[in-house]
């Protein structure tokens, strides 16, 4: 019983000095009493800076598990020192039917 976890890909490609993408891949080895079974997990981080007080970004991942993608999107604005605003989008999308994936 137990686990085995192996990371792929971790790298951070930078595009310029205000915008950079991570992908990753991470797969795990899951061994229990019940069973045994291998779960991977795709993600692709990206950043953009667009002022020093103002930061895009965004998260996309693939679970194979459940075969669901999610996203995350974040605006962080710095509008005075200490005092920020951050606006979120989060959704996440069920691929096991056919189709256009569901939410």
């Amino acid at each position: 019983m137990g686990s085995q976890r192996e990371r792929l890909g971790i790298v951070s490609l930078k595009f310029s000095p205000r915008f950079s993408v991570e992908p990753s891949l991470s797969q795990n080895w899951i061994y229990l009493a019940e069973g045994q079974f291998v779960t991977r997990l795709a993600t692709a981080r990206a950043i953009f800076t667009m002022s020093p007080r103002t930061v895009l970004s965004a998260l996309l991942q693939y679970n194979s598990s459940n075969h669901t993608w999610s996203s995350n999107v974040r605006l962080r604005w710095q509008y005075a020192p200490g005092s920020e605003l951050f606006v979120v989008y989060s959704d996440g999308r069920d691929t096991t039917g056919s189709g256009f994936p569901e939410l």
